[in-house]
């Protein structure tokens, strides 16, 4: 028989907390951490102690353990449950790297440059190649530095050179600093394009001069100027993306090194799931019979005061 709920609050007031040694000695450590995991836990380099030493003591907290056996179980399960959470790792690590991979074919394909043909060969003998994203963003900024560094010194000299000398050197300037990328080209090359045929027609051969209005000139060299600037951001944010989700392809990748056998992987996480499962079946067993034995000895203590 299991006493009743108001019998044990009766016999609740009347304790006054641990009176033998040993009862001292469990209660004197009931806020510490126990067992060789606290001390020296078997954690990867990408886990976090704290977070792990947290899910001990509350398994401590929750099982309260009072012989060497209990502690030992304790550990049992806080292991059993940080390998359950690596495999989830694993797990959710092969997912991601096939998603962040064909996100990354969507979002950063390769690009296709025109085929190289040697004249000397023949046109029927060509090659086609196939440019990464970010190699070709990192060959147009490249290209966009000497653009802008070439325009800047332009216009800081303006008035030190001539009308003609400086209507010469925008024309050398843009015309030395040209990017070819086959399809839809941004504001900035278009805008490139349209100045240097603007300088070509109203170039004069014969005299080797231009005749193109300096005013203008300048105005069109100020905004291309702005927007290389503006280009330029672009390309260093679409690197950084480019880079970040490289790096996580690599992340996930290397988490999922672990299963490099799926059968033995299988097998790894039943046998794992059995002892996590057999030591909390144990714990709570023993609690189970902890809490009984209460019951009954408050019973029979309340009995033999009362017969």
């Amino acid at each position: 028989m299991v006493a009743s709920p108001e019998i044990s609050r009766l016999n609740g007031r009347k304790s006054r907390g641990p009176r033998t040694k040993r009862g001292k000695a469990i209660a004197s450590r009931n806020a510490t951490k126990h067992g060789l995991l606290c001390q020296a836990p078997p954690l990867l380099v990408t886990e976090d102690l704290s977070t792990f030493e947290g899910l001990v003591q509350s398994l401590i907290d929750h099982y309260q353990p009072q012989s060497p056996v209990e502690n030992f179980l304790v550990q049992q399960v806080a292991m059993g449950m940080l390998k359950q959470y690596r495999l989830w790792n694993v797990e959710s690590a092969i997912a991601n790297t096939q998603i962040l991979k064909a996100q990354q074919r969507i979002k950063f394909p390769d690009q296709v440059i025109p085929p190289e043909v040697n004249p000397l060969e023949g046109f029927q003998e060509y090659s086609e190649k196939r440019v990464s994203m970010k190699a070709l963003l990192e060959q147009e900024r490249a290209k966009l530095e000497d653009l802008r560094m070439d325009l800047e010194y332009d216009l800081k000299y303006l008035p030190e050179h001539t009308e003609a000398e400086t209507l010469k050197a925008f024309r050398e300037s843009v015309g030395d600093n040209y990017f070819y990328k086959e399809g839809e080209r941004s504001a900035v090359w278009n805008y490139h394009s349209a100045f240097e045929e603007w300088l070509c027609e109203l170039w004069d051969k014969e005299a080797g001069v231009s005749r193109a209005s300096l005013k203008e000139a300048v105005a069109r060299a100020q905004k291309l100027l702005k927007l290389v600037k503006g280009r330029n951001r672009e390309i260093d944010g679409a690197i950084a993306q480019i880079d970040s989700h490289a790096e996580a392809i690599q992340q996930s990748e290397a988490v999922s090194k672990g299963l490099q056998q799926p059968e033995l992987f299988n097998r790894y996480q039943r046998e794992m799931n059995r002892e996590l499962y057999e030591a909390i079946d144990r714990l709570e067993e023993i609690q189970q019979r902890r809490e009984n034995q209460g019951s009954i000895g408050s019973f029979r203590q309340i009995t033999d005061q009362t017969g």
